[in-house]
């Protein structure tokens, strides 16, 4: 009997700590020039974690002791209880080094070199491991939002995504505007999901040139890219090499005049351009902020099969997390832009993507289809997917069109 009572007891004290979860919300900010800060890390264990926002606001439920590690790449992190949380938390940046200061001369090639060793190296080592991801995606045409998509993926995971197999999720639609003008959808989320620093399965990326050639070329940098680059100092010391890959600068037009980036990108192959920022003492890869130029992706228009290929510029943000022993994708960013003049509409598509560890979604189908709304028309519209939405809290533009799909009934409507 008394066995039974402290059973229960315990029991009980189990559920009330449960319950005492509260939900803690902030904004993520540069104390400097207070300019929110998207994509920053928010954790407290592998199962219980998120990211900012594009606007740089998080909401994480929590107990009230619990710590949170807040920390964003080339900025101090801090510690906060819980209970100590602000409206904002404002992180110091790195010290820029100058190079001045700098006593050893730093062989850029050389450490590049070494960098696509230790990736390949645990590539070959960890490529069936796999990873949870939420993900969730946008599609604006002019002033309307005409496209959400919200899902979980299980896909194998290092530095790169791939093979992914589809849990669960949701879709919806709303088919609005000017019938007579073209309205894009695009939903191809392995062309964005896939895109990586290095890629050791080219797959669809296959014609892409990288900051990291899979294997390494002697001269590989000479003719794709300008090298430069900073070294960043933490207040603990930690030091962070800061590589800028841009298209080449030397090249000039028949009239004299040096050629802008875009112009140099409509002569080279697909490149892959941007910030790489690497951790100098352990030689680990922590955030990739870049685009590619002129890329031709799949748009589809409405209630019609016509499907026209174009070229467009695809931004990019990744960072990384190093939780078990290697190089693995934490979260990615993606943003295109689609303008073709007066007559077409304005298309605006983002996307989010984030590593959510050990937290459970159930099985995983795995999918073949490139196009996200044929996998989840195959799978089924999962409606009890609000309860998970949140993992990432939405901007104020998201909520809004969650709100209005939800009212109007568009989650599910699979409309071509």
């Amino acid at each position: 009997m008394k066995k039974s009572i402290i059973l229960i007891m315990s029991l009980l004290c189990a559920l009330a700590h449960i319950s005492a979860q509260d939900t803690y919300t902030a904004r993520v900010v540069d104390a400097t020039t207070g300019d929110a800060l998207p994509m920053a890390s928010v954790y407290i264990s592998s199962s219980h974690s998120t990211i900012t926002n594009q606007e740089g606001d998080f909401s994480i439920k929590a107990h009230p002791e619990d710590m949170l590690h807040i920390t964003y790449v080339g900025y101090n992190g801090k510690n906060i209880k819980a209970s100590d949380l602000g409206r904002k938390v404002a992180l110091k940046p790195y010290t820029r080094l100058l190079k001045e200061v700098i006593v050893t001369p730093i062989d850029i090639e050389g450490l590049l070199k070494k960098l696509t060793k230790k990736l390949n190296d645990e590539y070959n080592k960890f490529r069936g491991i796999q990873s949870n991801y939420f993900f969730r995606q946008v599609t604006q045409n002019d002033t309307t939002y005409n496209e959400l998509i919200e899902a979980f993926f299980r896909t194998r995971s290092d530095i790169a995504l791939r093979e992914f197999m589809l849990t669960t999720g949701r879709y919806g639609n709303i088919e609005s505007g000017d019938t007579l003008k073209p309205f894009y959808k695009f939903r191809d989320y392995y062309k964005t999901s896939c895109i990586a620093p290095m890629l050791p399965e080219s797959g669809i990326w296959r014609q892409l040139y990288t900051p990291l050639p899979y294997e390494w070329i002697k001269h590989y940098y000479d003719k794709l890219y300008d090298l430069s680059y900073a070294i960043l100092q933490g207040e603990d010391s930690t030091r962070i090499l800061l590589l800028q890959f841009d298209l080449p600068s030397d090249r000039v037009k028949a009239n004299g005049e040096r050629m802008t980036q875009d112009e140099m990108a409509s002569l080279l192959p697909p490149t892959l351009t941007g910030r790489l920022m690497i951790d100098m003492d352990k030689l680990r890869l922590l955030s990739f902020r870049g685009m590619v130029r002129n890329q031709l992706v799949k748009i589809r228009f409405r209630n019609t099969k016509r499907i026209a290929y174009s070229k467009r510029n695809i931004e990019i943000q990744m960072t990384y997390t190093h939780n078990r022993g290697f190089d693995e994708v934490a979260s990615i960013g993606t943003r295109m832009l689609v303008d073709r003049g007066k007559d077409d509409y304005r298309g605006v598509y983002w996307s989010t993507m984030f590593n959510i560890g050990d937290y459970d979604i159930g099985e995983g189908v795995s999918t073949r289809w490139e196009d996200i709304y044929y996998a989840l028309r195959e799978r089924g519209n999962d409606e009890t997917f609000r309860e998970h939405y949140k993992i990432v809290k939405t901007t104020s533009t998201e909520e809004a069109i969650i709100k209005e799909f939800e009212r109007d009934n568009c989650f599910g409507s699979f409309i071509r």
